[in-house]
C-alpha cells in the first residue's frame, strides 16, 4: 500500500516550500526585503497600477534603508 502523504512528488513540493521559506527568512535577517510579498500586496491593494520591477524594488528599499546614497547626503559605509 502506498502512503499518499509520502509520495515523492508531495515530498518534493514540501521541500521546495521549506527552501523558499528558508531563503525568505535568511534574506529578511540580513535586511533584504521580500519582492514576492511586495508583489502580492501590490496586486491585491493597487489593481491597475504597475508595480515596480524587481530591480526598481530593491533599489527603492536600499535607498529608503540607507538614505539614498552619497549623492543625496545619505548613508555611507566607509
Amino acid at each position: 500500500m502506498i502512503c499518499l502523504d509520502c509520495s515523492p512528488s508531495r515530498l518534493k513540493g514540501i521541500g521546495r516550500d521549506v527552501g523558499r521559506k528558508l531563503r525568505q527568512t535568511a534574506s529578511l535577517m540580513i535586511g533584504q526585503p521580500d519582492y514576492d510579498a511586495y508583489l502580492a500586496h501590490w496586486t491585491l491593494n493597487h489593481p491597475g497600477v504597475a508595480a515596480m520591477t524587481r530591480k526598481e524594488f530593491f533599489r527603492n528599499r536600499e535607498d529608503r534603508r540607507f538614505g539614498g546614497g552619497i549623492a543625496t547626503g545619505g548613508f555611507r559605509c566607509c
